[in-house]
């Protein structure tokens, strides 16, 4: 009899060494991991649908919202696939598909397919792994040219100024005369070269506006690659070709040697990480007058929702819920050593994902300094009315119409005098004795061409073609009356006459001439003065000099102005069936600016982090609302179309000052980059200014390393190039721009290219799981089946041969 051996008890480590096996080798625990993993990326990927209304069949009754995005998380796609909860069901997932490989799947070869699937799994989870807790990506916008400013004549330092090779960006280089403004006017990508041994070729063409320091202007030409091509452009007063070249004028091609503008590389060290990759935001800062900027990382700023302490921090949005108020306050400390307010924390209290800056007009304290504005309404008695807003102390706000309304403040009843008075010009020869005063008000308001009209006996004649009230200028506010003098021997010449007798001058009679130089008069023996009076406004309102007093100076239908008061709210009637009322007068007025919120219906969901706003606060420092800002461009020079610079200058009580501007996290390049050029490559018909019609966008570009600049590299979107440890490829371009406002320069565009930069890390790993697990799937479904028939068939032969072998025994027995 065999003897019994009680099993000896297990410990509890064994016990639950034995059950975690157990547990992550059962096939319903797998199951339900992988059930809350499709639910877990089903809501982040997709996001949620629920109703918040009871009809379920209304249209409105569902609503499609992220979850990541909600307060709680505040996550991209990016970090919410990197979160803790997400690598934790990997990780139990993986331990599930190891442990159950290898409990329940004997390694032979009939399944040899199943374990290559696992194994691929697991690799390809583990490059993962290090995919996500390595990825970094960005973008990095490089100009295509600058041009490099020097002054090489007497007194040269042999500094140089630059300036990016866009339309519009302008730079000031000083020399011992002054300083010489450049604008650049032009870029043309696709310039003929019509002379030289290039000619036929196709070069990329700058165009630069010089303004000597005595007023004087040219243009100079520069060919990227043909210096030897640079010439200068003259303005001339002939209207059939009012720009030609030097070299036709002068003889020579430059009309100031001195002056040297040399097209070179703007390469670009940094790039700037993507936000929606992973939140990267920062605060930039430099002492005013600096060029280079300071990064201080902004940690834990949120990213989809707004973040507000006190809704009277901005405008309420009208027809909407109040904002619902939810303060953060997260310090941001200095990091660099070179810190310009090293010491002291930046503290941000405010964020707004998607707002815009408005102000608005209100009433001053009694501290206020003097700021009268004036809102008016005019109706007439067939019921049109307008309305108007006037701003007294602001010499183009002030008027309007065309400058028959103006608002004036006087602060003494001796400055009320000149407005009672008409426009007059007067005229004095000296030689003769002879003086006139003739009033001009008529003569404009009939708005038709005047005849030339005798000034007495002189020999002189005169005509008034336009007058202009209080144009702003460099050193103030003038008035001026243009008019035209036939003299005795026939010339005509037309002066500008000037309120301010110091800037009346002689021009050419097609107005061209030396407006900006020294005031030149071409026949000084006679004289003319203008004094605007009460100008051309057929109404003017008058504040002071008591600071709630207002008065209506009315001309209309006289040359003398009828004077009558006013007050807000009450209507005065003036000839021509007009009746006027001013309907608000502010005496102090003062400028409220707060960001609006923009509701979400209004909102573009392309545009990305461009409306975000930050509040900034600081010790000794005025809390302010800083704009985001795309890059941190050194300076305006640098600056690219259709990007934002508007850096806050910030006083600190201490006296310091710096700039502040709110943008992305940057990072170094491994190496400079320089674009030598941009390619369009358009489908048959060519670029039609539609995004539509291009086929292909390529960058060509090179890279600084110890030998200099390497060969042209091409850049398109589905063709990367990688270099030290990152991976270049198209991401966005430079494409045409029209004038956007009064004044602007309108671009043919490819200035530029925006390359995506980014690393691959655990790629090679992620591709070495998949080639691993798809070999599993092609042993599992053409080998296994072969190696189990083989065996089946084995297996019915040793079934067959078995009986007769038992037959054969049992006779050799008997």
């Amino acid at each position: 009899m065999t003897a019994l051996h009680p099993t000896p008890p297990r410990s509890i480590v064994g016990l639950l060494a034995g059950g975690l096996l157990d547990l992550f080798s059962s096939v319903r625990f797998g199951i339900s991991m992988l059930a809350i993993l499709f639910v877990y990326m089903a809501v982040g990927s997709a996001g949620v649908l629920y109703p918040i209304h009871p009809n379920l069949f209304h249209p409105d009754a569902w609503v499609h919202a992220q979850l990541r995005q909600w307060r709680p998380f505040e996550m991209t796609e990016f970090e919410w696939f990197h979160w803790w909860p997400f690598d934790l069901l990997m990780i139990l997932i993986c331990a599930n598909i190891a442990v159950t490989t290898v409990r329940r799947i004997p390694f032979r070869p009939v399944n040899y397919g199943v374990w290559m699937i696992h194994s691929g799994i697991l690799i390809l989870v583990v490059g993962s792994f290090i995919y996500f807790s390595t990825k970094v990506e960005g973008d990095a916008p490089v100009i295509r040219r600058q041009v490099v400013a020097r002054w090489t004549g007497e007194g040269a330092t042999g500094g140089a100024v630059s300036v990016a090779a866009v339309p519009g960006n302008r730079v000031e280089l000083p020399t011992p005369d002054g300083a010489w403004a450049l604008e650049v006017v032009d870029v043309d990508p696709n310039w003929e070269i019509l002379s030289g041994d290039a000619k036929g070729e196709r070069g990329y063409s700058v165009s630069v506006m010089v303004d000597r320091p005595d007023g004087t202007r040219f243009i100079r030409q520069a060919i990227a690659g043909h210096p030897d091509l640079t010439e200068d452009l003259l303005f001339t007063s002939d209207t059939t070709q009012p720009v030609k070249r030097a070299v036709k004028e002068t003889g020579t091609p430059l009309v100031e040697d001195a002056l040297s503008l040399d097209l070179a590389y703007r390469s670009q060290d940094w790039f700037y990480l993507r936000n929606e990759i992973e939140k990267s935001w920062a605060i930039y800062l430099r002492p005013v007058g600096a060029s280079a900027w300071i990064e201080r990382p902004i940690e834990d700023l949120p990213l989809y929702n707004d973040y507000l302490a006190d809704r009277s921090w901005v405008f309420p949005i009208e027809g909407q819920p109040p904002l619902p108020i939810d303060p953060i306050d997260l310090p941001v400390p200095a990091v660099a050593e070179d810190d310009p307010l090293r010491g002291t924390d930046l503290r941000v209290t405010g964020y707004l994902r998607y707002a815009v800056e408005r102000t608005r007009l209100v009433a001053g304290g009694p501290g206020d300094p003097l700021n009268p504005i004036a809102f008016m309404t005019i109706s007439s008695e067939r019921g049109e009315e307008s309305k108007y807003e006037l701003e007294a102390l602001d010499p183009v706000k002030r008027r309007d119409d065309g400058g028959l309304l103006v608002f004036r403040s006087i602060s003494s009843e001796e400055e009320l005098a000149p407005f009672l008075e008409p426009p007059v010009l007067r005229f004095s020869i000296p030689s003769q004795e002879f003086v006139a005063e003739i009033p001009v008000r008529s003569v404009l308001l009939a708005q038709e061409e005047q005849g030339f009209a005798d000034l007495g006996d002189t020999g002189y004649a005169y005509r008034v073609v336009a007058v202009q009230d209080e144009i702003p200028l460099s050193s103030g506010v003038a008035s001026i009356a243009i008019i035209e003098i036939r003299t005795p021997d026939a010339r005509i010449l037309r002066r500008w006459v000037f309120d301010d007798a110091r800037l009346t001058r002689d021009v050419a009679p097609d107005g061209s001439g030396p407006i900006h130089s020294a005031p030149t008069l071409l026949d000084d023996a006679i004289i003319a003065t203008y004094r605007p009076g009460t100008g051309l406004a057929l109404i003017k309102l008058v504040a002071g000099p008591e600071p709630n007093r207002l008065r209506l100076l009315n001309t209309i239908g006289s040359e003398r102005p009828e004077v009558l008061e006013i007050a807000p709210g009450r209507a005065v009637e003036v000839p021509g069936g007009l009746t006027v009322l001013v309907t608000q007068y502010l005496p102090k007025a003062k400028v409220e600016r707060k960001p609006w919120i923009v509701p979400p219906s209004q909102r573009d969901r392309d545009a990305g982090n461009h409306f975000a706003m930050i509040r900034v606060e600081a010790p000794g420092m005025e809390p302010r609302w800083l704009r985001f800002h795309q890059y941190a461009f050194e300076g305006p020079q640098d600056q690219l179309r259709r990007f934002r610079f508007e850096p806050q200058r910030i006083a600190l009580s201490d006296g310091r000052e710096v700039e502040l501007l709110f943008s992305r996290q940057r990072l170094p390049l491994p190496a400079e980059i320089a674009l030598e050029e941009f390619v369009l490559t358009a489908h048959v018909g060519g670029f039609t200014g539609e995004s539509g019609t291009i086929r292909n966008w390529t960058s060509l570009i090179r890279f600084r390393d110890q030998q200099g600049w390497t060969d042209p590299m091409p850049v398109s979107v589905n063709d990367p190039v990688e270099h030290g440890g990152l991976s270049f490829f198209q991401a966005q371009w430079d494409p045409p721009d029209p004038a956007r406002a009064e004044g602007e320069r309108a671009s043919r565009g490819l200035n530029y290219t925006v390359l995506g930069v980014g690393n691959r890390h655990g790629i090679v790993t992620q591709l070495a799981g998949c080639t691993i697990s798809v070999m599993g799937m092609l042993y599992a479904f053409y080998l296994k089946p072969v190696i189990r028939r083989r065996q089946l068939e084995q297996a019915a032969k040793v079934a067959t041969s078995s009986p007769r072998r038992e037959h054969a025994m049992t006779g050799a027995t008997t």
